[in-house]
Formats: C-alpha cells, sequence, structure tokens
C-alpha cells in the first residue's frame, strides 16, 4: 500500500490516530475530575455557611459569619489555585504523552 503521510500504511495511522484520541480523552477525563472536585468544595462551604446563617440571632453571631465568610472565600481561592496547578500538570503530561506517540516511527 501507497505511503500516507509519511506511515507505512493506513492501519498504524488509524491505529496512532485512535490512540492519540483515546489518551486526550483520558486527560479531559482528568481535568474534569479535578474541577469537579474543586466545585464540590465550593458548595460545601457555602451550604454550610448558609446553614449557619439562618440560625444566626444576633449581631455577634453574624459577625463570627462574616468572618467566616472571609475565611471561607481565601480556602476557595486556594482550592481554585491548587486545581489550576493540577490541570496543568494534567496538560503537560498529556501534551508531553502526545508527543512521544506522534514522534513513534512507522512500522515497515
Amino acid at each position: 500500500m501507497s505511503e500516507v503521510n509519511g506511515y507505512a500504511d493506513l492501519a498504524r495511522l488509524v491505529e496512532q490516530a485512535a490512540a492519540a484520541q483515546a489518551l486526550a480523552w483520558r486527560g479531559i477525563e482528568r481535568v474534569a475530575d479535578l474541577q469537579l472536585a474543586a466545585m464540590e468544595g465550593h458548595a460545601r462551604a457555602a451550604t454550610g455557611l448558609i446553614a449557619d446563617a439562618m440560625q444566626a440571632n444576633d449581631a455577634d453571631a453574624v459577625q463570627a459569619l462574616m468572618r467566616r465568610g472571609g475565611e471561607l472565600q481565601r480556602e476557595g481561592v486556594q482550592r481554585a489555585a491548587s486545581a489550576v496547578g493540577d490541570i496543568l500538570d494534567v496538560a503537560v503530561q498529556t501534551a508531553t504523552s502526545l508527543g512521544v506517540l506522534a514522534g513513534q516511527p512507522a512500522r515497515a
């Protein structure tokens, strides 16, 4: 069979394309899991604060809620920054793996 884009045969091209697609999907799945975990953390923090706010019955309780809200905001930023770092790690790993896959020589 004639060469297609430097590949010995079309079957090898299809095999590598399928492997690349599977690798990319695994990376996307890992990123989605990281984002979901971060959102779950945000939701838990917010629901806890809202539940406490519903039970606040004086000014001191409201002031305590405000302080706690500020702490939760800082924690949320830290969670988001950590998730972004993890997502970038996954992106680099996926790109590196795709680069290795793309650089494999064709079989004769």
